[in-house]
This record gives structure tokens, sequence and C-alpha cells, in this order.
């Protein structure tokens, strides 16, 4: 009977040396991190749509008390980009507007994008490690080859193989890594260019002179 799938994987790990559970260990956190950041993005898109529905909408109303009273209903880092601006609009804080809404999406995108230099660093570094092992193992063939006194192709071969595991173990992490690093970054990207409009319309409607909408117009 032929091994399984995880029968071969068993035995490629433990002949790919001590590395091996290191590099296990990388790609599971590399997997929960993106799972994680992909859960956030989510969460970060479906409050922005609701900033957008709700508290902008009132804004462009012209009722900036509504506005803010909607935002209470969203997150903390995106209630927090447009409660900034409405504060310093409404006169219950000094400051510009437009600067301190910037200065809050700022902030809300780089929580975004916490712990996401992981997958990037492990994209640019598991190849080497993965290198490593494979040269240790090398070391390790040629070790045993002199101490057993034989040698031919079939020996040498059959511990270059085993330590190349390292390498393709190594290349498949850094691939992984790198993919989920590139793809989060673009869903980022994305949600960070709808925010950055928001707060471009909400920092146009402030910088206009309130009107009293309940005063009819005084006559000709």
């Amino acid at each position: 009977m032929e091994p399984g799938l995880f029968e071969n994987l068993a035995e490629h790990y433990e002949a790919g040396g001590p590395l091996m559970g290191f590099m296990a260990l990388v790609s599971l956190a590399v997997v929960a991190i993106a799972i994680q950041r992909a859960l956030a993005v989510l969460a970060f898109r479906g409050a922005l749509r609701r900033l957008d529905d709700g508290a902008l909408e009132a804004v462009r109303r012209g009722d900036l008390e509504e506005g803010r009273r909607l935002c209470g209903r969203l997150p903390t880092s995106m209630r927090e980009v447009l409660v900034v601006g409405l504060d310093r609009a409404t006169g219950l804080t000094r400051g510009d507007p437009g600067q301190a809404m910037k200065r809050e999406e700022k902030r809300a995108l780089g929580r975004l994008r916490s712990w996401i230099w992981v997958l990037g660093t492990a994209g640019a570094l598991m190849p080497f490690v993965g290198l490593l092992g494979t040269v240790l193992g090398v070391m390790q063939a040629f070790q045993a080859i002199g101490a057993s006194s034989t040698a031919g192709f079939s020996v040498v071969a059959s511990g270059i193989s085993e330590a190349l595991i390292a390498t393709a173990a190594g290349l498949f992490v850094a691939l992984e890594a790198v993919v989920l690093y590139n793809s989060l970054q673009n869903a980022i990207n994305v949600q960070g260019r709808d925010l950055s409009l928001l707060v471009d319309e909400a920092s146009e409607i402030l910088r206009l002179p309130r009107v009293d909408h309940a005063e009819p117009p005084a006559a000709g």
C-alpha cells in the first residue's frame, strides 16, 4: 500500500532538518495574521459604508448635530474620523476640521495595517531560512558519507535531495506570505482611498458657512 499524503508530508518534514519546525510555525503565524487582518478589513469596509450612509449623509443635509449622534454607532477608529471635524466645525473644539479629520484618517489606516509587516518580513526572510536549512543538510550528508567511508552518486543524491526539502519549504512559506501581504495591502489601499474621498467631501462641506434652514428667507 502506497503512503498517503499525510505520511509523505511527515517524511518530508523529518527529512527537511531542524529548521522545518520554525518554518511551519512561521507559516501558521502568517495564515493566522492574514485571517485576522482580512476580518479587520471587512469590518472597516462595513463601518465605512455606515459612515457614508448615516453620519455623512446627515452632514450633507447640514444637520451636524445629527451627524455627530450617528457617529456614536460606529467603531471607535471610524467614529473619531468624523467626530473631530464636527467638533471643530461646531465650535466645541478649536482647530481646523479638515486637518483634524486627515490626522484621524491616518491613525485609522495605521491601525488597519498593524501586523501586516510580519507578512512582508516573512516573504523576504523565509527563502534564506530554507537555504540555510539546505546548507546544513548538505553538510550533514557529507559528514555522514565521510563517517561511513562510502560514496557514490546514489548516496550523495539522497542526502542532497533531503536537504533541498528545506529550500522548497522556505520558498513555499515565502510565496504564501507574499501573496497574502499583497492581497491585504491592495484591500487596505482601496479602503484608504474610499475613506480619503469621504474625508475630502466632509472637509469641503464643513468649510462652507452653516445655514439655519429653520429661519425663513428675508422678504425682498
